[in-house]
């Protein structure tokens, strides 16, 4: 039996509410949108959670592991046409009477067509939502009680040399796709800070483990990840320009998204 306040409690405690939470999100009807967006950041966090203690769980955590990255996979479409009609959005406040009015309205329209899709072929989520809730108790009974704080230590390790792995391909090769590894696992790595963070407060094993880590590492990984993410964004807004309607300025817009694409640039 786990002994209570012990890493494993506290990060089994933490796994559980991140798995419930991604099925109480995609059952939501209001603002879908916003919801779907949810419960992928509820799995990815969920995700990180089982990386870092995935040493300790037993091989079945790849299999589980697995499924949520498929259904966060499943999700992507929605993701992306929601994340291109908010940059759009964006640039249209800023925009007064332009062009990017227009722009917006149109990728607004296929958004919710995409969700429209998606909501055929599995109404209200519920095969979705049925894989996450078996999923959920998947997670529940790991063996949480197995998990040590040299497990932590390895694996935050491990995740520290990714992210540094990563930097180093981008700098190297500045392609989107190197800089969309490096923007996930900048990600992965200051959600298992925050991870630790959460389990410390409750856990006396794991609040003296990692003083070197705090807010300011958490906010350089978010700020750097978010700038990342942004540049991602924009760059998707560029590409979905060829699907709109041509009488558009699309080459002034064009150029409009290169200066927000380099002011981007972390």
């Amino acid at each position: 039996m786990m002994v209570e306040r012990s890493p494993g409690s506290q990060f089994a405690r933490l796994a559980i509410d991140l798995a419930e939470s991604a099925t109480r999100l995609l059952a939501r009807r209001k603002d879908r949108h916003a919801a779907v967006h949810a419960a992928r950041k509820s799995i990815r966090r969920l995700r990180s959670v089982l990386d870092l203690c995935r040493d300790a769980l037993g091989p079945q955590v790849e299999g589980i592991d697995r499924q949520y990255q498929q259904i966060a996979a499943s999700l992507s479409p929605l993701r992306d046409a929601q994340a291109v009609a908010n940059t759009a959005g964006l640039l249209a406040r800023a925009d007064g009477c332009g062009p990017w009015h227009q722009v917006f309205a149109l990728l607004k329209r296929r958004r919710n067509a995409v969700l429209a899709d998606v909501l055929r072929t599995d109404p209200d989520f519920a095969e979705r939502r049925a894989s996450l809730d078996a999923l959920a108790k998947a997670v529940g009974s790991l063996p949480w009680d197995n998990l040590g704080t040299d497990h932590l230590l390895q694996r935050m390790a491990r995740s520290e040399r990714r992210v540094a792995k990563a930097e180093r391909a981008s700098a190297d090769v500045p392609s989107m796709a190197n800089r969309h590894r490096w923007r996930r696992r900048l990600r992965r790595l200051r959600m298992q800070l925050q991870a630790m963070q959460t389990a410390g407060k409750a856990a006396p094993a794991l609040k003296s483990l990692r003083p070197d880590i705090g807010h300011a590492s958490i906010k350089t990984l978010s700020r750097q990840s978010d700038e990342l993410g942004r540049q991602q964004d924009l760059r998707m807004l560029r590409r979905s320009l060829n699907e709109l309607d041509p009488s558009l300025p699309l080459a002034t817009l064009r150029r409009h998204l290169q200066v927000e694409i380099r002011r981007a640039s972390p």
